[in-house]
C-alpha cells in the first residue's frame, strides 16, 4: 500500500534564482527579464525595471532567524537553500516538515513586481515565461506541487488569454493579484467574463493575502469612476470600514453581485490567518443592516457573512486562536499552509505547529482542514496513492 496524503499545505511560495525560468523568456525580451545581483555586503537583490533592489531575506528564511537584507540563493557551499532549488528538492523538503503536498504561490520579483516593466508585450511575455516554468516544475509530482499559474494586470483580453493557456499548461490553478480587469477595483462589465470562463475551464481562484488593494482608498486611481455605480462602492465602502486586508477584495466581490450571477464561484484567498473572523463577519452584517436603507439598488440577497460562508476559502499558518474561536467563525471554509520557505512561516517545524494550532480539536475538523478541503477545492484524490519522493 503507498503512501496516502495526511496534511496538505495550502500556502507555499516557490522561490526561484532566474536560470530555471530564464529559458522560457523570449531572446528579444530577456535584457527586460528581472535579473539576480551581487550585493556589496553579501548575498543577492532582484533588479526589476521601474522597480526599487528587492532584498530577499524575509522569503528566503525557511526556519531561519529572519533578515532583511544579503540572503542569497545558496548555501556557504554553493547549494540551493531551502524552498529555492528543484522539485525533487522540494518534494524532499516536505518530507522534512512533515507535509504530503503545496499549493504554490508565485514569488513576488515574478508577479507584482514585472508589473512595473513599461513594455506590456516585455510583461506579458514574462508571466507567459513563469507559467511555463511553474507547469515544468510541477509536472514532475503533479499531485504533490500544485502550481498557481499568474493572470497579467494589462487589460481583460489578456487576462483570459493566460487563464486558458495555464489550463492548457495542466495548471489547476490561478492567483490574481487584481482583479482581472487590470484594476484594484472590480468592473464586473468585464471580469464576469473572467469569473464565467474560469467555471467553464474549471479553474481555481486563489489570490495570496487579497485582490485588489488590501484598503480603502478614496483617492485611488479608479474610485470616482467606480463610485457612480449605484450600490457598489458606496455600500462597498461602508462594509469596509475597519476591516482587515482581504476584507475590501472580498467585499467589492460581494456587493457588485458577482455571487448572485456566479452562485457556485469560490474563490481561495491564502495567507489571511483567521482568528480575526468572528469580529470582521459580524461587523461586516452590522454595517450592513445599518447602511442597506441607504442603497436600496444593492444587488446583496443574503448577509455579507452568508457570502464569505458561501464562496470564500481562507487559510491560516501559526494561529492556534482560529480554533479555538471555531464555534464562531465558519471553520468550515478554512485550509491551512506553511507559507514556506517565507519568514512567517512554520518549516521545519510544522509537525509542531499542527499540534499547538489543533489541540483540543475534533479529528473530523482536523481532516477537514487539512484534507478534506484543499483536495476538494484543488481536485486532489485523498484515496490515491501520492507520488513518491525521488531517492537522492
Amino acid at each position: 500500500m503507498g503512501r496516502k496524503y495526511q496534511a496538505i499545505s495550502a500556502d507555499g511560495h516557490l522561490e526561484t534564482p532566474p536560470d530555471a525560468w530564464m529559458k522560457h523568456v523570449p531572446e528579444r525580451y530577456k535584457e527586460r527579464a528581472p535579473r539576480l545581483i551581487p550585493l556589496e555586503d553579501g548575498g543577492e537583490a532582484w533588479l526589476v525595471e521601474g522597480m526599487p533592489l528587492m532584498q530577499n531575506g524575509p522569503n528566503l528564511a525557511a526556519g531561519t532567524p529572519k533578515i532583511y537584507s544579503n540572503a542569497s540563493y545558496w548555501d556557504d557551499k554553493g547549494n540551493p537553500r531551502p524552498g529555492t532549488g528543484t522539485a525533487q528538492q522540494r518534494l524532499a523538503e516536505q518530507d522534512l516538515d512533515g507535509i504530503d503536498a503545496e499549493v504554490l504561490f508565485p514569488p513576488v520579483f515574478a508577479s507584482r513586481f514585472i508589473e512595473s516593466i513599461a513594455d506590456k508585450r516585455a510583461y506579458r511575455a514574462m508571466v507567459r515565461a513563469y507559467n511555463e516554468f511553474l507547469a515544468e516544475y510541477c509536472a514532475v509530482a503533479p499531485d504533490r506541487l500544485i502550481g498557481n499559474g499568474i493572470i497579467p494586470t494589462s487589460g481583460i483580453d489578456d487576462a483570459l488569454a493566460e487563464l486558458k493557456f495555464c489550463k492548457e499548461l495542466g495548471l489547476r490553478s490561478v492567483s490574481p493579484g487584481n482583479f482581472p480587469n487590470g484594476t484594484t477595483y472590480i468592473r464586473p462589465e468585464h471580469d464576469d467574463r473572467f469569473w464565467e470562463l474560469a467555471l467553464e475551464l474549471d479553474m481555481r481562484i486563489s489570490p495570496h493575502a487579497s485582490i485588489g488593494d488590501q484598503a480603502v482608498k478614496d483617492d485611488g486611481p479608479n474610485f470616482v469612476d467606480v463610485a457612480r455605480r449605484p450600490g457598489v462602492a458606496p455600500l462597498d465602502h461602508q462594509l469596509s470600514r475597519y476591516q482587515p486586508g482581504p476584507m475590501w477584495g472580498i467585499n467589492q466581490l460581494i456587493v457588485s453581485g458577482t455571487f448572485n450571477r456566479f452562485p457556485e464561484l469560490k474563490v481561495y484567498i491564502a495567507e489571511t490567518d483567521a482568528g480575526w473572523l468572528p469580529f470582521a463577519l459580524q461587523r461586516l452584517d452590522k454595517h450592513f443592516e445599518d447602511n442597506e436603507h441607504l442603497f436600496p439598488d444593492h444587488q446583496l440577497k443574503m448577509k455579507p457573512s452568508e457570502y464569505v460562508r458561501q464562496n470564500f476559502m481562507l487559510s491560516f499558518i501559526r494561529d492556534p486562536m482560529a480554533m479555538k474561536l471555531r464555534d464562531f467563525l465558519p471553520a468550515e471554509i478554512l485550509m491551512w499552509g506553511t507559507d514556506f520557505p517565507h519568514a512567517a512561516g512554520s518549516f521545519p517545524q510544522s509537525r509542531k505547529w499542527l499540534d499547538i494550532n489543533f489541540e483540543g480539536v475534533p479529528a473530523s475538523l482536523k481532516r477537514q482542514i487539512l484534507l478534506e478541503n484543499p483536495a476538494n477545492y484543488f481536485g486532489l484524490d485523498l484515496d490515491a496513492d501520492i507520488t513518491e519522493t525521488p531517492a537522492g
